[in-house]
């Protein structure tokens, strides 16, 4: 897997690409492209507590796409999207990044 200063994949950036609606598609730039056992730990990484409309709540997680992960957010939901992209990038750094714990 890439690693960036021992630390693992981090985020470099955030931007609403597209908007459909009332949903965002927003992507997080990563500083590097992950392997595929890393973009699987980060997409099976346990859910965060949703709220709002029942399509958010139970609705499918982020995906990863080569050095980017891309999701769907509604209106006013980017800040929450934004705290379980951060916490999955986590499990996933915490998982595959030696002298890291898990």
């Amino acid at each position: 897997m890439p690693e960036v200063n021992g630390e693992g994949i981090t985020i470099v950036g955030r931007s609403v690409v597209a908007e459909l609606a009332e949903r965002n598609e927003v992507e997080w730039r990563l500083s590097a492209a992950p392997d595929q056992e890393w973009a699987e730990i980060f997409q099976l990484a346990e859910l965060s507590d949703r709220t709002g409309s029942i399509q958010w709540v139970k609705g499918s997680g982020p995906d990863v796409i080569g050095d980017a992960i891309r999701w769907f957010v509604p209106d006013g939901g980017i800040e929450e999207a934004d705290a379980e992209v951060r916490h999955r990038l986590s499990v996933a750094n915490d998982r595959l990044t030696p002298g890291r714990e898990a």
